[in-house]
């Protein structure tokens, strides 16, 4: 099950993630794993949608990666994921809005180096959308 990436993602969702104690979780992927989270929420979309509370992206082309997905997938992850892009803005600054979800600055120009110079602001962000749960929750 791992010739692609997307063959393997689906199945560590299928025998992990599924299988797992946690109920809610997060997911961070650069660039390419962006395609990977499309392919994960357009194939397990009931299961994708109610498990997965926060999705940070480290320069990923989504705009690209959109275009062949349902759009109803795409607005699902509008609602939980931001990508920070390359950009020598400050980092986590808005840079834009799109329809699969914000833009923030990575604060640095260098692909490679996106989610590394994004990294508090991705846990910032996730630990965030935990206290949005533990809220809504109680």
């Amino acid at each position: 099950g791992s010739e692609s990436p997307e063959e393997h993602a689906a199945y560590v969702w299928q025998f992990y993630v599924r299988q797992c104690a946690a109920r809610r979780i997060c997911i961070m992927a650069h660039s390419y794993g962006g395609a990977v989270v499309l392919e994960l929420a357009s194939k397990f979309t009931p299961d994708f949608d109610k498990c997965v509370f926060a999705i940070a992206l480290s320069d990923s082309p989504m705009r690209a990666y959109t275009k062949s997905f349902n759009k109803n997938v795409v607005a699902m992850l509008k609602k939980k994921a931001i990508n920070w892009g390359a950009s020598d803005r400050p980092v986590n600054q808005f840079l834009f809005d799109r329809d699969y979800g914000e833009v923030r600055s990575a604060g640095h120009l260098a692909h490679e180096w996106t989610s590394h110079t994004a990294f508090d602001a991705i846990f910032k962000f996730f630990e965030e959308e935990r206290a949005k749960l533990e809220r809504n929750r109680n």
